[in-house]
């Protein structure tokens, strides 16, 4: 009995061991022993980097490509063909400042290639970095720029020469050679066949580029695992691009996002045998909006619900209403059209009682008069960008016996007025779509749909909710409460038709046509939607990860480690 016991208790601790062994293999993978000695076998475990610079490839033009050496890598390896750079940078210098100090140029303040005024003190390349963590490791740089190699700071040899094929050179003999920790090269021939073809695969010298970037890419791991001591290495290579380049896209692959950029569309991968794939794609940008509607530009397009019946559309002293539109401006800026109206006139002075909808600058506004007030207010909207479809709201609600507007710009509340004192804004004149009669003022270039008129005031939230849907239906809590509802995107006729129970159409007038649109509806903020894939200014500290470098607070780095799971 004895020895059965004894036997149970060893099983269980060679089993427990195992466990603890297996997890600090898989944890040892993104932080080192904190406890290590500081040399660079010990702390690097014999972790070592190959990091491929490559100036004006367009990810899209890598992945349609030929590159057979790339694509061999990619079973083992953390990528992404619709990665970002920086989509506001006016110089190399400072997309290669993201790639090198881990952070963007906002801290590195690298905003042009003379490198003046910048901060790299405070927020140096990451070679330094590594110098900090192990004063014995080995850095070395190769480059065709005399820019490039004035940012590698911190590398033991950095390497000017002639072109990228010195560049493959100058790496396959240190790689055969050398005992240095990390290794860049940088390569600039795409980005010069971009530059004087196109960047694109459509043109031939710049896909040429590509693949023979990818050949070196393959001597390159050729000559990485002929090193003698390959096999006692745990090798990264990281090959990605600085920026893309120029292209008009074709319309229908332009999602209004930072990812129809062309100029900022990179490509990042991540290689290591020990890596499991992971694809990094782009995410939801989005509901798509499609349908054929009217252009109201200038005087002479305009529609409206005649008088007749437009009484329902009337707000006195008590009603509460919601108003809510969709709006793509074909101009930056305005200065004050009407869109969307119930008065006499919109002139100078605004001398008539009642309300409109209408664009000064950037942004928009909901204007009144009522039969109390001695002169015209209005409540401000929100700032939105031409070309792209804005959900617009105006609400008048009742609180505590006072009545407010509050206006909504894609459902985010923009700001509030008290209306209590203005008394009713009921008028006798039509509903007018576009062009409001009167002087004063611009004129519009708009398109406009998903118009909805509910009497009632709809919650914030569902105004939120339903702001970035393209229609609604009886799902919608309030649609009941709709006195009209105008999709106006009928596609044809002389009528936007009205398919509340109220059934009052906007007639249309003046020389109209109905024109095709497909596009995107509330596309999310390019920083929103960056988080979401790699960025070039991530490289440095998926670098200092991978060597077991402890990132530091203090550093400030605004890169994040992709993970393989």
């Amino acid at each position: 009995m004895m020895k059965k016991y004894k036997l149970l208790i060893g099983l269980i601790a060679t089993i427990t061991t195992t466990a603890i062994f297996s997890c600090n293999k898989e944890f040892e993978r993104t932080i080192g022993d904190k406890n290590a000695n500081d040399t660079t076998t010990v702390k690097y475990g014999n972790r070592k980097v190959l990091y491929l610079v490559v100036d004006g490839a367009r990810g899209q033009s890598v992945l349609d490509a030929n590159t057979p050496n790339i694509d061999a890598i990619l079973p083992h390896a953390i990528y992404t063909w619709v990665g970002l750079s920086d989509p506001d940078a006016n110089s190399n210098a400072s997309n290669w400042a993201n790639m090198l100090t881990g952070v963007k140029k906002e801290k590195h303040k690298v905003t042009n290639d003379a490198l003046t005024n910048n901060d790299l003190q405070n927020y140096p390349i990451i070679f330094n970095r590594i110098k900090e963590a192990s004063a014995k490791s080995k850095i070395v740089t190769y480059t065709p720029s005399a820019v490039f190699k004035s940012l590698n700071t911190g590398a033991d040899a950095s390497n000017l020469v002639a072109d990228d094929d010195a560049v493959k050179a100058g790496l396959i003999s240190n790689i055969s050679s050398d005992t240095a920790s990390v290794i860049v090269g940088h390569f600039t021939g795409v980005n010069a066949a971009g530059a004087a073809s196109g960047y694109d695969v459509s043109f031939p010298a710049y896909k040429a580029a590509i693949e023979k970037f990818d050949t070196s890419v393959g001597e390159l791991l050729a000559a990485l695992k002929k090193r003698p001591n390959y096999n006692n290495e745990q090798w990264l290579v990281v090959i990605a691009s600085s920026a893309g380049g120029q292209y008009t896209l074709p319309a229908n692959a332009d999602d209004q996002t930072i990812f129809s950029q062309p100029k900022a569309n990179s490509f990042v991968i991540y290689y290591a045998p020990t890596y499991n794939k992971r694809i990094l794609t782009k995410p939801f940008t989005g509901n798509r909006y499609l349908g054929k509607t009217i252009r109201f530009k200038g005087e002479d397009v305009r529609a409206q619900v005649d008088a007749a019946d437009a009484n329902v559309y009337n707000i006195d002293d008590t009603t509460k209403v919601t108003i809510e539109l969709k709006v793509k401006k074909n101009e930056d800026k305005f200065f004050w059209p009407s869109i969307l109206g119930k008065r006499n006139e919109w002139s100078g002075g605004h001398p008539s009682v009642g309300w409109v909808i209408y664009l000064e600058e950037d942004y928009w506004y909901f204007e009144w008069r009522g039969t109390k007030d001695d002169d015209y207010h209005q409540c401000r909207g929100g700032s939105f960008a031409k070309g792209k479809w804005t959900n617009l709201t105006a609400k008048i609600e009742v609180r505590n016996g006072q009545r407010f507007v509050r206006t909504y710009t894609n459902g985010t509340f923009n700001n509030e007025l008290e209306i209590t004192g203005s008394g009713s804004l009921v008028n006798s004149n039509p509903l007018k779509l576009g062009f409001l009669n009167g002087n004063g003022h611009g004129v519009p270039d708009v398109y406009v749909s998903d118009i909805r008129f509910f009497k009632f005031s709809v919650p914030d939230g569902m105004i939120g909710n339903y702001a970035c849907q393209t229609s609604i239906d009886q799902s919608h809590p309030y649609f009941n409460f709709l006195v009209g509802y105008w999709p106006a995107t009928d596609g044809n006729g002389n009528i936007m038709a009205d398919i509340s129970s109220q059934a009052h159409d906007f007639n249309l007038q003046g020389t109209y046509n109905w024109e095709s649109f497909n596009d995107l509806i509330c596309p999310p903020a390019p920083e929103t939607l960056a988080i979401f894939v790699p960025q070039t200014s991530d490289i440095p500290a998926q670098i200092i990860n991978w060597l077991k470098i402890a990132n530091k607070q203090t550093w400030g780095l605004d890169g994040r480690v992709w993970l393989d799971q």
